[in-house]
């Protein structure tokens, strides 16, 4: 018979079984709740510990002891990563220490492989006159470093929030807590036969202790009956707003956590004054004075008013009031008070932005007038002046005279050209036209035809495909089709009839308009860089143009809730995708 059950197997076989039966009522009345699974995962963890030691002590054969022995060590391994994981979940920090938790689980995992599959932590077993026992390895270590550094971190995070709350039901139940590790950390005491020296083991001592110990505090602190004012009181004290609970003469009755940390009062500090010590407002005016004819307009929302803190600081909160029925309240009322600080900060903000966006459309609006008649004047009389100089002097200007005044008058050209773009791309939201129900399918078919001379000059076409109507600015997307077009058909390669074709799709209340030519492409890398204020990819003496046609239509899109894309492949041809809205609510 390999086994011979020795009196020193019992004390761990009955922990054992007390351990499964004690985790198996918690699975079965709390399986719910997240640390009530973790607790259970350490008990079982430690009843794979004592299962493993308990058959360890009662086989008589080597090899058995050994596989025992690593069987249950192997379960040791585990629990550093199960403690930190139920001490992160149980004080509410998981996420924040998520990497940590983690880390600790992976490593729990790599050394349990290690115990289980090799001699590097564990070199099989060792003979004393109380029976086998587990030997330690050259690898054994990096395991009690890994062991005793989660434990201490464990300890250390039950030490900081012990230190953060103020709540001293909540500290007293982290005192509990840290107490009943405290005891059971005494069970390592069962590493030292590993290392040779003679010391019967005695871990379960301090499991059942810290068991019996521990389980009073979880229980009082996860497993109790939820009733209605205890929910209510968890609930008040994590939310983000203040909350006062006020009798018919506004003193202060029922505070929540927020109130501490927004005004700066503990809750024996305010109980019992009136909530006018809050107040930064005349007398007259303060709580106690108008709590009556709140009381009428209540429920009162998100009314603004001043507070201050204990120390004097103003803080702009919005304020809701909320009438009280209850017996020993009655005239009283529920406040609850919201720190608005930060969205006063983002209003203050949107308005001066806002004053800066009108001044700088003043004077966009004073250069479109410029634009359009102080400095268009100047350029027509060069350019009539220049045509009366051709027709008049013909004979006489020859050579460098007649070179000079063509150049003079393509350059004024160019100069109205310009200011003619930058007035349209001006124009687009300060003389821009409310949405209406625009046909894209009419207006596509409008541009061909203002188009036609250059089609016909390039000896191109145009084809028109279905396009839904949408609502938009008519002209706009008139100006937007037409630079579109106008560069399919300027930028097209010598040797091949440009061919220029419009089409249209709707999904989700969305158009995609795609706008396609055969001409000369660019490089990917200019995508984005064409869109820009006077960009041009080529010389002005192979293509013509100010390099705004394209800005222009990059802002009608944004002006209409959409974006513009492009895409090309030199020497294949571009893509030109519009989308837009094709409702537009509100």
């Amino acid at each position: 018979m390999p086994f011979n059950f020795r009196l020193a197997a019992l004390p761990w076989a009955v922990m054992c079984v007390v351990l499964v039966a004690l985790a198996s009522v918690i699975l079965r009345r709390q399986r719910a709740s997240r640390v009530a699974r973790l607790f259970c995962l350490m008990i079982f963890l430690v009843a794979g510990w004592f299962l493993g030691f308990a058959a360890m002590f009662s086989t008589t054969s080597a090899s058995l002891a050994a596989m025992f022995g690593r069987l249950a060590i192997a379960s040791v391994a585990f629990l550093p990563a199960a403690v930190y994981d139920f001490t992160a979940t149980s004080i509410r920090s998981y996420v924040r220490h998520r990497a940590i938790v983690l880390s600790a689980w992976l490593a729990a995992a790599l050394f349990a492989a290690l115990i289980l599959a090799t001699d590097v932590i564990l070199d099989g077993t060792r003979q004393f006159s109380w029976g086998s026992y587990p030997r330690t390895g050259r690898g054994s270590p990096f395991f009690f470093i890994y062991f005793f550094a989660v434990l201490a971190m464990q300890m250390f995070a039950y030490a900081a929030e012990y230190r953060r709350t103020h709540d001293e039901r909540r500290r007293r139940r982290i005192l509990n807590l840290i107490a009943s590790f405290a005891i059971v950390y005494l069970s390592v005491v069962d590493f030292i036969p590993m290392t040779g020296v003679d010391h019967r083991p005695i871990g379960y001592v301090p499991v059942f202790v810290f068991v019996a110990f521990a389980w009073r505090s979880i229980r009082s602190h996860r497993f109790q009956n939820i009733t209605a004012a205890r929910a209510a009181g968890e609930i008040l004290d994590t939310m983000a707003d203040a909350l006062f609970v006020i009798d018919a003469e506004a003193r202060v009755r029922i505070t929540n956590e927020a109130v501490r940390k927004l005004f700066g009062y503990a809750e024996s500090e305010i109980l019992g004054k009136t909530i006018d010590t809050l107040e930064y407002v005349d007398p007259e005016a303060s709580f106690s004075m108008t709590l009556d004819d709140m009381l009428r307009r209540a429920p009162i929302r998100d009314e603004e008013r001043v507070f201050r803190t204990k120390n004097g600081q103003r803080i702009d909160v919005s304020i809701s009031v909320s009438s009280l029925h209850e017996r020993e309240l009655e005239g009283g009322a529920v406040v609850i008070v919201r720190d608005i600080r930060e969205r006063k900060l983002v209003e203050q903000e949107m308005r001066d932005f806002t004053v800066q966006l009108q001044q700088s459309n003043r004077e966009l609006e004073d250069f479109a007038y410029v634009a359009s008649h102080d400095l268009q004047e100047p350029l027509r009389k060069i350019q009539a002046f220049g045509d009366r100089l051709k027709v008049k002097y013909a004979e006489t200007l020859v050579g460098d005279g007649l070179d000079y005044l063509d150049r003079m008058q393509k350059a004024a050209g160019r100069m109205q050209a310009l200011i003619n773009d930058l007035l349209v791309f001006s124009r687009i939201t300060t003389k821009a036209q409310p949405f209406t129900a625009v046909d894209l399918q009419e207006i596509a078919r409008e541009v061909v035809h203002d188009l036609e001379v250059r089609i016909h000059q390039a000896g191109g076409e145009v084809i028109v495909g279905v396009l839904p109507a949408i609502d938009a600015d008519a002209l706009q997307m008139r100006q937007l089709l037409q630079n579109l077009v106008g560069n399919g058909l300027k930028f097209h390669r010598p040797d091949l009839p440009p061919r220029v074709e419009i089409s249209g799709k709707v999904f989700n209340n969305t158009v995609e308009i795609t706008v396609s030519d055969n001409g000369i492409g660019f490089e990917e890398k200019y995508a984005d860089r064409i869109f820009t204020m006077f960009e041009r990819l080529h010389g002005r003496a192979a293509y013509e143009g100010t390099g705004i046609g394209l800005a222009i239509c990059r802002k009608i899109a944004h002006r209409h809730g959409g974006e513009i894309q492009a895409s090309s492949v030199p020497g294949a041809g571009a893509r030109f995708v519009v989308t837009l809205p094709v409702r537009h609510v509100g």
